[in-house]
């Protein structure tokens, strides 16, 4: 089969044929598909210029399983939840009790309380584990899905690229570790994406119903494809129907019995730390100034280049539609997180982690559709001279990334090791009886969650002022640490607690 004008146009084969040789065998957009050896079936393998259009090779159970396996045993090292994690637990633990409180803490996110809420009866040591390991099992899912996406536009090193670059995305890993849920949102928009490519439109649906239930920002895709899943499969209309409406009650309905308050997750998501992009004096703007530390250059750059031989190969290959449709994506959803924070919501980098694993996925496929065009031209010896020049041109940073993920390690052991010594404070306390003899608990702002949780307290009821009576928790070389009319009680390496039962 020949290859379309347009391909010919921008790629020629050498005179030698070894980079249409190199192209077969790793796959390009540029190429027509491959056919299957087995006998009465054909399938576009992955690098194809087609896609493929039934399930892939492996299935995904496995894969699930095996990172479900590795979460398990992440546990043996650094295994304490965050901030916003400790309060999706608590909560679980309410629901779970009958006492929801949700007037304090970070805004409300259905998914994970949906979880927390059965981990809830396992017991007070069970549920943080067991979130950790559904989170720490997405973010795994994630690096898997990205490679597996890119490789199936591209062959297997777009897929390499892709993965190493999501897996050294600033702070990606150390997010879904400590129990954030980013990397369970790329890990269900990705999964979505594949399942799509498959043919299995209504799971897919049903994944980006999982992520309509984790960010705002997600909602317009999935209501578009809901509808267009609708409007093409009535048979599944009337799980549109009910996704839509689970979407508005799950994300509204318990917020409004734990606050009394509909929209109190909105108004939290607008109370943002003081570093936050929302008090830059272009919060647009910063959001993407920021955003651009998140990626090592050579992961951006790819990104380009994928974008640009996509649209030079023009709509009629499948791939390059994917491709544009990938990068529209992810400019939407970063405009919409800019847009967000210019109206004075929070504008987390966390929450760009999906546009983000987007990008990854385009480096991957770019420079390997890059390596393809110039073989496919030039001929495979200066195709391989040339990756080998960019390889070792990317050498610098992917070093300063390596570099940048170990200090992120670290801070994953000592934030873990902070919470882990919390509970040492508290017995040397006389235990969680004895910490709230005085009745008010104090504390530092970031510490609120992980202490209402160790002493089985509503979030709203732990203070963040220091006023008398009451016990508190402090951080040493943190100002609580030092309240006056506070008797120290108890001392560890990270914590002091201090104690005023007067008035």
């Amino acid at each position: 089969m020949s290859r379309p004008a347009a391909a010919r146009a921008a790629f020629p084969r050498s005179p030698a044929g070894g980079g249409r040789r190199l192209l077969a065998a790793v796959g390009s957009p540029f190429l027509p598909p491959r056919r299957s050896a087995r006998p009465g079936r054909t399938r576009v393998e992955p690098g194809g210029g087609g896609m493929r259009l039934e399930r892939p090779r492996r299935p995904t159970w496995p894969l699930v399983l095996a990172c479900l396996a590795l979460a398990f045993l992440s546990l043996l090292g650094p295994a304490q939840p965050t901030y916003d994690p400790w309060a999706w637990i608590i909560w679980g633990r309410e629901i779970a009790f009958g006492e929801l409180v949700t007037t304090a803490g970070p805004s409300w996110k259905p998914l994970p309380v949906l979880l927390t809420t059965p981990f809830a009866v396992f017991g007070d040591e069970a549920a943080p584990a067991l979130w950790l390991v559904v989170a720490r099992t997405g973010g795994l899912l994630a690096i898997v899905l990205a490679y597996r996406l890119a490789a199936r536009l591209s062959g297997r090193a777009g897929g390499l690229i892709a993965a190493a670059g999501l897996l050294l995305a600033d702070d990606f890993v150390r997010h879904f570790a400590r129990g954030n849920s980013e990397g369970l949102l790329v890990a269900l928009c990705l999964g979505a994406v594949e399942r799509h490519l498959d043919g299995r439109r209504g799971t897919a649906f049903v994944l980006g119903f999982g992520a309509a239930l984790l960010r705002p920002e997600v909602w317009p895709f999935f209501g578009l494809y809901g509808a267009w899943l609708a409007l093409r499969h009535p048979r599944r209309r009337l799980l549109v129907l009910a996704c839509f409406a689970a979407v508005a009650v799950l994300w509204f309905v318990p917020e409004y019995v734990g606050s009394g308050d509909f929209l109190r997750a909105a108004e939290r998501a607008r109370q943002a730390n003081p570093d936050s992009a929302a008090y830059a004096e272009r919060p647009f703007v910063e959001v993407f100034r920021r955003a651009g530390g998140l990626l090592t250059l050579p992961i951006w750059l790819g990104g380009a280049v994928a974008v640009v031989l996509a649209s030079r190969a023009g709509r009629a290959r499948r791939a390059a539609r994917i491709v544009l449709a990938l990068a529209g994506v992810a400019t939407v959803l970063m405009i919409g997180v800019g847009l967000m924070t210019e109206a004075g919501f929070a504008g987390n980098l966390r929450y760009v982690a999906l546009p983000a694993a987007l990008v990854c996925v385009l480096a991957g496929i770019g420079w390997s559709w890059l390596i393809e065009g110039i073989a496919g031209r030039l001929g495979s010896g200066v195709a391989v001279a040339v990756a080998l020049g960019l390889a070792a041109a990317a050498l610098i940073p992917v070093g300063a990334a390596l570099g940048a993920f170990g200090e992120s390690l670290e801070a994953l052991h000592g934030e873990a090791e902070v919470y882990t010594d919390l509970d040492r404070a508290i017995t040397r306390a006389g235990g969680p009886a004895a910490v709230q003899r005085c009745g008010r608990v104090i504390t530092g702002p970031y510490e609120v969650q992980v202490v209402a949780w160790k002493l089985r307290r509503h979030g709203a009821d732990v203070d963040i002022e220091v006023r008398a009576p009451g016990t508190v928790l402090a951080l040493r070389g943190s100002r609580l640490a030092s309240a006056r009319g506070f008797e120290p009680v108890a001392a560890t390496e990270r914590w002091i607690i201090g104690r005023s039962c007067g008035s």
